[in-house]
């Protein structure tokens, strides 16, 4: 209780400060709030203040939240002087994944912060479905962010190239958090895991390779995430 309310007056006195038409939104997750991969979001991990317009999302804060697996109570305030920059759009509240794999493959590094923003950003997933339209709105969650909020990226592939008994796909524009599989078939409608896919050890966050053993007659491939 004492927590609650210890949060609560934080956010009180940082309205009082604030200039009369600034954006004020409030915002925590109940938890436990997961990455796309299940596990649970790390303490310091971000959710961000989001504008849409026309399909283009700008980050406009950013708030490092205290506790694992939940977004602790926070007061975003976007200053009157650049709230008339955002007009016609909506705004909304995402969990980002920031965890640095170069740095860290076992996903338990965040990247580090420039200029209060993260500077890496996997994938994202939207906090909240609440609609924040006036000054002082509260976006906070009901319900805890899960897995299958994030947007994945279609992964792109880059190249295809057969040599000896093994077909080899580079793929780019994958989320490093999830693993991605190889299907084929011998058409383009069905589409099976073949046996043998393997992920080639030179591979990066970035950029990774999958090969199968190539069959006799046509093959169609898909990549997917497991």
């Amino acid at each position: 209780m004492k927590k609650t309310i210890a949060a609560l007056f934080a956010i009180t006195s940082a309205a009082v400060f604030a200039g009369a038409n600034d954006l004020l939104v409030t915002f925590s997750t109940p938890g436990v709030d997961t990455y796309a991969d299940g596990k649970t979001v790390l303490a310091g991990e971000s959710y961000a203040l989001v504008y849409t317009k026309d399909g283009v999302q700008e980050t406009v804060l950013t708030y490092p939240t205290r506790e694992a697996g939940r977004c602790t109570p926070v007061l975003f305030v976007v200053d009157e002087s650049k709230v008339s920059n955002y007009s016609g759009g909506e705004w909304g509240v995402y969990l980002l994944d920031t965890r640095d794999y170069e740095a860290d493959p076992t996903g338990e590094t965040l990247a580090p912060r420039e200029n209060g923003q993260p500077k890496v950003v996997n994938v994202k997933a939207k906090a909240t479905d609440a609609t924040i339209k006036d000054s002082m709105d509260s976006a906070s969650a009901t319900s805890a962010v899960a897995a299958d909020a994030f947007e994945i990226p279609a992964p792109t592939v880059t190249g295809i190239k057969v040599d000896g008994a093994y077909v080899y796909v580079t793929v780019r524009d994958v989320v490093p958090c999830l693993e991605y599989t190889l299907q084929s078939g011998s058409d383009a409608k069905t589409f099976a895991v073949p046996e043998g896919v393997e992920k080639d050890a030179a591979s990066t966050v970035k950029e990774i390779t999958l090969s199968v053993p190539k069959q006799d007659g046509a093959q169609f491939f898909k990549v997917t995430t497991k």
